[in-house]
């Protein structure tokens, strides 16, 4: 039993690292949403904001050189990136990566199917209310993030989702004044409920 399990908002303030996988929040065949508070220095930004997973697959919400950027890892074959094109100045901002998922969620395998996992979805990276990048993905990580990995808020102690932007720990130079992950699952409607189970219960018969 994990110790996120249930629970669908999450709130931490400052930094906090080497949570296991297996008792942090997931984000995967599900809609999301990261709110992160911060002050930036008047020397600028730069560090981890949040991140689970690693060089192999994983997420990381963190500031570069200033800008802002949401990288999802897809297990090494592709690094999909939402940027900020303006520098953060000194003082508070709110930081914000929405994800709205497409799929039926992981409950669909307790009707003996997968359809529900590794779905397309959108995200929308916002700074202090604004839309600064939109894009679509097209697939998901299905199910499960590398057990050797972290969840990381502040800092990275484990390897980075994307080696050519930071070296770990790539701790936050800032001040994290608070981060909400709120986790959106997909709700299966009756007509949902009666297609697995037509497809079940078709699978069931021809074995």
């Amino acid at each position: 039993m994990t110790l996120a399990a249930g629970r669908s908002v999450f709130t931490y303030s400052g930094e906090l690292t080497g949570t296991p996988n297996g008792d942090a929040p997931s984000v995967l065949a599900t809609s999301y949403n990261f709110k992160a508070e911060i002050d930036v220095p008047k020397a600028g930004a730069d560090g981890m904001i949040v991140t689970q997973g690693g060089r192999f697959a994983g997420y990381g919400f963190y500031v570069l050189k200033g800008k802002p950027i949401f990288t999802w890892n897809l297990v090494d074959l592709k690094r999909q990136k939402w940027q900020g094109d303006e520098v953060l100045s000194p003082g508070k901002h709110t930081l914000e990566f929405d994800f709205r998922y497409d799929g039926l969620g992981a409950t669909t395998l307790a009707y003996g199917s997968p359809s529900g996992l590794g779905q397309s979805g959108t995200g929308v990276l916002k700074v202090d209310g604004k839309v600064v990048s939109t894009q679509k993905m097209e697939k998901t990580i299905p199910m499960t993030l590398q057990w050797d990995e972290n969840f990381d808020i502040g800092a990275d102690t484990g390897t980075p989702v994307d080696d050519r932007d930071y070296e770990v720990p790539f701790r936050f130079n800032g001040r994290l004044d608070k981060l909400t992950l709120t986790i959106d699952r997909p709700k299966l409607s009756p007509e949902d409920i009666k297609k697995l189970e037509a497809m079940l219960h078709g699978n069931s018969a021809s074995e």
